[in-house]
């Protein structure tokens, strides 16, 4: 999911990051949003405008008429007011993809008082120095707390004990994980020092991911 006046065009001019994804034998799809942002889903949250939830459902049942998708390998990724998509998907449609790797961006306008979709595995990358879209606080453009985020996400795949450091593969992230849940899921946080940015790379670092979890998660 593009970030904010960003389109699925400037998405695939990024040539590096879709071919990152598509070398490791995935799809790479890259939906649009209407005149340049996402909405919001859910009760006393959704914005006016396209309904999101349906539109992106409506994507992934033609896309699975088209494809051959292995539904244990489906991740929704994107950057910015994208990742807020993803954060917005995993809370209220999380069991249309396996896991959930959003970059940059958290729930905005509000933090949704449950999630009704149940536990979820999400990964999340972010800069301690970004501007935009603030890491532990509101943001300037009224982004929530990624902390707060994941604060409700714990409280949903049922986290018991402290966090522990794992490997990313990427010398820039510091990343730890909560996988000790009563659901089995798996939460990861990766910090790094710069700000609001998204390499190429990362994209297909969410693939990896998703694929080196537990299995029959």
């Amino acid at each position: 999911f593009h970030g904010w006046n960003s389109s699925p065009e400037a998405t695939f001019r990024n040539t590096a990051m879709v071919n990152g994804v598509t070398g490791r034998n995935a799809l790479f799809v890259a939906p649009f949003a209407e005149r340049g942002y996402w909405r919001q889903i859910g009760e006393g949250r959704a914005e006016p405008g396209r309904d999101e939830a349906a539109f992106i459902r409506a994507v992934l049942r033609d896309v699975r008429k088209r494809w051959p998708i292995d539904n244990t390998r489906t991740l929704a990724s994107g950057f910015s007011r994208g990742a807020s998509t993803v954060w917005n998907v995993a809370c209220y449609m999380g069991d249309e993809f396996e896991g959930y790797a959003p970059i940059a961006g958290g729930f905005w306008r509000s933090n949704p008082d449950s999630c009704p979709a149940g536990p979820v595995n999400l990964r999340h990358i972010h800069g301690l120095a970004d501007g935009v879209v603030a890491f532990d606080e509101i943001g300037i453009y009224n982004s929530m707390a990624i902390t707060d985020g994941f604060d409700i996400l714990s409280n949903l795949n049922g986290v018991s004990g402290e966090s522990r450091p794992v490997a990313s593969g990427d010398r820039r992230l510091d990343c730890k994980r909560w996988d000790g849940s009563a659901s089995g899921r798996v939460l990861e946080l990766c910090l790094h020092e710069g700000g609001h940015s998204i390499p190429a790379e990362w994209g297909a670092q969410g693939l990896d991911w998703l694929d080196a979890l537990p299995g029959d998660l």
